[in-house]
């Protein structure tokens, strides 16, 4: 892979103030989300990247709908390439498919086409499950609309995009786009993965993982029109459709919706901001990308809708206002070095950190799951508690049958043994995050962050898998009859109904001295 490497510059010399990042970045730092990753492109040149420790530039962070914005370039791949067009129907490039499930296709099913679900306007009231049936689920839906007259914000269609692409192409959609465009743009494949479906192995739209350079890279690539180093590798023009409102979106609250009602186009959102469009997924994994002040914002975070809402606020008062300076400032070596020396501090705040009670190792054993059900697994729950990452497990059963507690020197160590897998995590008391290898059931998470807590009657271990946005809380109890019991707490990725709660009762086998 040739990767051209960013020339770095200060601030100053693409018309950002070194003073107003500084001042920008305690804002993020304060308002209410938690920062991982942040870069900024300004006419071909790197003016700020920064990571709140324990992240760093090569962690592929998990993108969650972002995902989406990858599958677009690559239908946008196979449209410059004469494999799809726009117009493209699905009944005819899935006739085999529909013919096999013995499909009758409604009027509405006839007329939907490749852009249709683009622009997430696929004709259907709810959207499908995807996973391993994805084209069972999708083709036998009801088409109760006219396609291309109402949006509704479907992963599944996006996931069919990615069939389309490689029943088109007959290549896998990670490998085609690879090859043909992520390659010649810098993108590090060791810094990007794409869970696919069990089965089908079609490339997820959700699946993706990826560092903010990656991120931001593609960014620039529909920034420059999907020309890179003087090669047009996606055809201008439809990298204009694809940044252009394509749909008008429905807000029902306009104070949690991404783009204010401004709109949707190929795969991407339509900004407020003026010749402004962004990659979106949750928890605020970002690119937003400004044609008015030649642009590229990258970020990963852990957000709630309100915190995400909030970064969004800033980083638009900042850096998305049309009076910003457009050439060089003159230089401010003082307020660069405020900048600097502000991001050599940055770091994910402690969780909490208590005093350790001088019995905490009466913990220590190994304790069978006798009742009940919990796993540790940190999955991407929608509110309808259907568990989308079960299409990417590298095995079935993830509960926990047996839990190892030992503690020594400042130190838990807890092993969760699924009968498949055993996951290590180490909680540090003092409340901080260090990074652990620890492989669990979904294959690209494997470092896990740690802290734990106790008091006279818990035990309370908060963990989360380092490249996701979700914490998980355990909280170990003993009962009055002498068995144990666990109460686990894992986040959702919606605000709304923002905890998945699991329970377990627990038996102690035998001592444990690691």
């Amino acid at each position: 892979m040739y990767k051209k490497e960013f020339l770095r510059v200060k601030p100053e010399e693409v018309g950002l103030s070194s003073r107003m990042l500084w001042q920008m970045l305690q804002e993020l730092e304060s308002c209410g989300t938690q920062m991982h990753g942040l870069m900024i492109e300004r006419h071909g040149k790197i003016a700020l990247e920064c990571w709140w420790e324990p992240y760093n530039s090569s962690m592929a962070h998990i993108c969650h709908s972002m995902g989406k914005s990858y599958i677009g370039t690559a239908v946008g791949l196979a449209c410059t390439q004469g494999y799809l067009g726009l117009q493209d129907r699905m009944v005819d490039l899935f006739a085999e498919e529909i013919a096999a499930l013995n499909i009758k296709p409604s009027e509405n099913m006839k007329k939907l086409t490749i852009e249709h679900a683009l622009m997430m306007a696929n004709g259907m009231s709810v959207q499908p499950p995807s996973g391993e049936e994805l084209l069972t689920n999708y083709l036998s839906s009801d088409f109760d609309h006219e396609p291309g007259t109402k949006f509704l914000y479907n992963t599944t269609g996006s996931c069919m995009l990615g069939a389309a692409v490689e029943k088109a192409t007959g290549r896998n959609v990670r490998e085609y786009l690879s090859e043909e465009i992520l390659n010649k743009i810098g993108v590090e494949s060791d810094k990007l993965e794409w869970m696919t479906f069990h089965k089908n192995h079609i490339h997820a739209a959700p699946g993706v993982a990826s560092s903010t350079e990656n991120n931001l890279r593609l960014g620039m690539l529909y920034l420059q029109n999907g020309q890179w180093d003087g090669e047009q590798l996606i055809d201008p023009e439809w990298i204009n459709k694809a940044t252009t409102r394509r749909i008008h979106t429905e807000v029902i609250n306009k104070e949690s919706h991404l783009d204010n009602g401004a709109g949707y186009g190929y795969q991407l959102w339509i900004c407020p901001e003026k010749d402004t469009f962004k990659f979106a997924g949750g928890h605020g994994q970002d690119v937003i990308m400004s044609r008015t002040n030649d642009l590229t914002i990258s970020v990963n975070q852990s957000a709630d809708d309100g915190g995400s809402r909030a970064e969004n606020e800033i980083i638009s008062k900042y850096l998305l206002r049309p009076t910003l300076p457009s050439g060089a400032l003159a230089e401010d070596e003082e307020g660069y070095r405020l900048l600097c020396n502000y991001i050599s501090t940055l770091k994910v705040k402690k969780r909490r950190s208590n005093c350790i009670p001088e019995d905490l190792n009466r913990w220590n054993g190994i304790y069978r799951v006798t009742s009940g059900a919990f796993h540790i697994n940190t999955e991407l729950r929608p509110v309808d508690d259907n568990n989308v990452y079960t299409d990417f497990y590298d095995h079935e059963d993830v509960n926990v049958k047996e839990v190892s507690i030992y503690y020594k020197n400042n130190m838990l160590e807890l092993v969760f043994d699924d009968g498949t897998y055993r996951t290590c995590i180490h909680a540090y008391l003092d409340g901080e995050l260090r990074p652990v290898y620890s492989k669990g059931a979904i294959p690209i998470y494997t470092w896990t962050v740690s802290t734990a807590f106790a008091d006279a009657e818990e035990l309370v271990v908060e963990t989360k898998f380092l490249q996701t946005c979700f914490w998980t809380k355990l909280i170990f109890s003993e009962t009055k009859d002498g068995k144990y019991k666990v109460q686990v707490y894992k986040e959702r990725l919606h605000e709304d109904n923002p905890y998945i709660y699991l329970e377990a009762e627990l038996v102690k086998t035998e001592k444990w001295t690691g």
